[in-house]
């Protein structure tokens, strides 16, 4: 997922902290390849927000888009705040949850992503239309039985734990399980792509329906 500078990637979740979770090593790792990374959260509160504003400076974040929503629940209410937080970020790359976690807020949101990608797409909706190139899925608390793609966050790792432990009221929760899930996951994906942590996604493409976008087919497949 690296890439020249001009290329943006945004991170959409359900919860504060789940950017952390999923995909914090990964977000430092590309802020420090001079790589702009946003993200959006389609839920919180005030002691949520804060902890996730914390956590996003130590993970180098360039905007963050916040929302009050305290019952935590997604529904397609939503989605047009998700198509304005692409329109905004115009990002090459959008993060977000995987329709395998066992979190159904996780799957509504994975969802609700898809479709906000393809609309935010259509110039004939949107005079400043963007056109995602491709949807990385991340893993919270469900594991990847086949994986497309592995990122070494080996060097990342160390500020990605301490964006997370900045989520404090989450941290106590079950004996630090979060953290204790952080450590042995990225140890276990560390191991399948030969370095000492990594964080590991699976990849979906837009889809193309018929000649709404601004770029409607390819030059080459190479």
């Amino acid at each position: 997922m690296s890439g020249p500078t001009e290329k943006t990637i945004l991170v959409i979740v359900a919860h504060p902290d789940d950017e952390t979770l999923g995909a914090g090593g990964t977000i430092r790792r590309h802020v420090e390849q001079g790589v702009s990374v946003d993200v959006h959260c389609m839920t919180g509160n005030d002691t949520r927000n804060a902890e996730m504003r914390a956590a996003c400076a130590i993970l180098g974040v360039r905007h963050l888009f916040l929302s009050e929503r305290d019952d935590f629940a997604i529904n397609a209410s939503l989605t047009k705040e998700v198509i304005g937080a692409i329109l905004k970020s115009r990002p090459t790359i959008v993060i977000t949850h995987s329709l395998e976690d066992y979190n159904k807020n996780h799957v509504e949101c994975a969802n609700m992503v898809a479709e906000a990608v393809e609309w935010a797409s259509h110039a004939t909706i949107f005079d400043n239309a963007h056109r995602v190139e491709r949807i990385y899925h991340m893993e919270i608390n469900s594991l990847f039985s086949m994986p497309n793609v592995h990122v070494d966050i080996s060097n990342s790792y160390d500020a990605a734990l301490q964006a997370l432990k900045e989520h404090k009221s989450q941290i106590p929760k079950s004996d630090q399980y979060y953290v204790k899930l952080y450590d042995a996951r990225t140890r276990l994906r560390g191991v399948q792509s030969a370095c000492d942590r990594a964080e590991a996604f699976t990849i979906t493409l837009p889809t193309h329906s018929g000649p709404f976008y601004k770029e409607n087919s390819v030059k080459s497949l190479l």
